[in-house]
């Protein structure tokens, strides 16, 4: 083993080690995206099934009808 031999090794550690280092965030921001996407799709389908279970929300409730006076 001669010192072109050493060389060769040490940058090949290193290569690895920088790829290593390049990986985990790329990998974890792939995780993070996935599961913000996961609760965004969660919370909106959380939210449509609560307005259709709430029907005094929609339609014309928030400008009502001004009722018609008594006969007496």
């Amino acid at each position: 083993m001669n010192a072109n031999d050493v060389a060769s090794e040490g940058l090949r550690l290193i290569s690895r080690l920088a790829g290593a280092v390049v990986a985990v965030p790329v990998i974890t921001g792939y995780v993070a995206l996935g599961a913000a996407v996961v609760i965004g799709r969660s919370l909106l389908d959380t939210a449509r099934e609560t307005w259709k279970r709430l029907p005094s929300l929609r339609g014309s409730q928030r400008y009502p009808e001004p009722r018609a006076p008594k006969a007496a």
